[in-house]
């Protein structure tokens, strides 16, 4: 096995190239980020899950006026990439698979992008009648809205908890999708 970052060999090892140079990139900035919110949280002692995700831009817009996002954003984002590339560069691997274990992974696939559906059309929901209490109330700022249920003593923000439950919804479609794929070539096939 070729253990080699980078092969502009021929069409094929470029793409896998990418895939291989967006994958890493991806691991180090979930790594980076989940690292900051996490000693943020704990130094500040913030009781809020994910609030420290949302509560600053990286790069800061002083510096960066044109490129800068959450690092719940940038969390979200790299968790789509990461996803992607990891199927595509284990393409041939997956493809190898028992038919079964690829219908059952499928099946779970389905159903995880279903139940993070719902809660996505739950939080946006609930974000939605916050954020017209908040404004009747004149203090709005939809990065500080939490939910408290069904624990108060570790409610999550909202803005955090909507992107993650919309990632786990992509990637969970997107495995679905990459899987009945799979299976559309392997009966074109045989």
């Amino acid at each position: 096995m070729d253990l080699k970052l980078i092969d502009l060999s021929n069409e094929e090892e470029k793409i896998r190239t990418a895939y291989r140079i967006i994958f890493i990139v991806s691991v180090i900035v979930m790594i980076a980020t989940v690292t900051y919110g996490t000693a943020v949280a704990i130094i500040q002692g913030v009781d809020v899950v994910g609030e420290t995700f949302v509560t600053v831009e990286f790069p800061p817009p002083e510096v960066i006026p044109f490129f800068y996002a959450k690092p719940v954003t940038w969390l979200a984002a790299s968790i789509i990439a990461f996803w992607f590339s990891f199927f595509e560069l284990k393409k041939e691997r997956i493809l190898r698979l028992p038919k079964f274990v690829r219908q059952i992974c499928m099946f779970i696939a389905f159903f995880i992008a279903a139940i993070a559906f719902y809660e996505v059309l739950f939080n946006f929901t609930i974000w939605g009648a916050l954020m017209a209490k908040e404004a009747i109330v004149g203090e709005l700022n939809p990065d500080l809205l939490k939910n408290p249920f069904p624990d108060p003593e570790m409610p999550w923000n909202l803005v955090f908890a909507t992107k993650l439950f919309f990632v786990v919804t992509v990637v969970a479609f997107y495995t679905f999708y990459f899987l009945q794929r799979i299976e559309s070539k392997k009966l074109e096939t045989v």
